[in-house]
């Protein structure tokens, strides 16, 4: 089986805002600290930690081992590695309309760091693996749910554009039809925030059975979605840093169907050809 997150070397501040959902109350203000106060952190005991965060030290013990770390001590030298080879700008979580200009600086640090993040979680090799049996796909569908669904109509109108066989819907039973009329040469990409939507996983389990490739977008390296896929494509997001309850942007999703889009244009002999027939035809509505 093929399937696989698309880093092995995921950034612990990575990993906990992959796996942050999952997590119990307790196991959050964990999270919620080191992101916040990582030098901090460092230099504390497991005992101290667990003061400053009001939880046990079973709790701690207990988060570290969710984000594949075996102990506080493994997280710490992890932490202190990724601080010395990456001296990223501090963002700060304020959002304010009397401090506007440091405020848009906030917003833009954490969305670049986003990106930065979703870019290192690619792995050339499997990347390279869903390019080949998208060339080689008779039909490409796009699947999602809520507000995810503007990131499947991109994927198939950038696909569209290049000449590819690509099909989504606002309307998930249509989407379900799509996915039972995909072959054995056919490509599902499933796009979720949590990985956890009943109705995707249907969708995948009826793609598999037709002997289609998966592939999972989603921010939830550990989810029922990117274990039932065959590919996972992770991407990152920084959005708990500003609100808890938001866990999913845009931004990144779009960035992983950008990049598939630019490779493939690069790649595939009469794309260029395509592309132009399209933007030719829809300049001939403007004014």
């Amino acid at each position: 089986m093929e399937r696989g997150i698309m880093s092995s070397e995921i950034s612990v501040r990575d990993q906990i805002f992959s796996t942050y959902d999952s997590l119990y109350d307790a196991e959050k203000k964990v999270a919620d600290y080191l992101i916040s106060h990582p030098a901090k952190a460092i230099e504390m005991s497991v005992s101290e930690l667990a003061q400053h965060c009001e939880a046990s030290q079973a709790t701690i013990v207990r988060f570290c081992k969710k984000i594949g770390c075996k102990g506080f001590h493994q997280l710490k030298i992890k932490m202190a590695g990724e601080q010395r080879q990456h001296e990223e700008q501090e963002i700060s979580s304020e959002i304010n309309l009397d401090r506007m200009e440091q405020s848009i600086n906030n917003i833009l640090g954490s969305k670049v760091e986003e990106l930065k993040a979703t870019f290192h979680n690619f792995d050339p090799v499997q990347l390279r693996e869903i390019i080949d049996h998208i060339l080689q796909a008779d039909l490409i569908e796009f699947a999602a749910m809520g507000n995810t669904i503007p990131i499947a109509l991109d994927g198939t109108y950038k696909f569209n554009q290049l000449g590819l066989k690509a099909v989504s819907s606002t309307i998930w039973e249509s989407q379900e039809a799509f996915s039972r009329i995909l072959g054995k040469k056919d490509i599902l990409f499933a796009i979720s925030a949590s990985g956890a939507s009943k109705r995707l996983m249907q969708m995948v389990e009826i793609a598999r059975e037709n002997g289609a490739k998966t592939v999972a977008i989603t921010n939830q390296a550990k989810s029922p979605l990117a274990e039932a896929c065959d590919y996972v494509l992770l991407t990152a997001t920084r959005e708990h840093i500003f609100h808890d309850q938001v866990s999913f942007t845009r931004m990144a999703a779009m960035a992983v169907i950008d990049t598939l889009f630019l490779f493939l244009f690069s790649t595939k002999w009469d794309s260029f050809q395509n592309v132009a027939k399209h933007e030719q035809s829809v300049a001939e509505e403007k004014l």
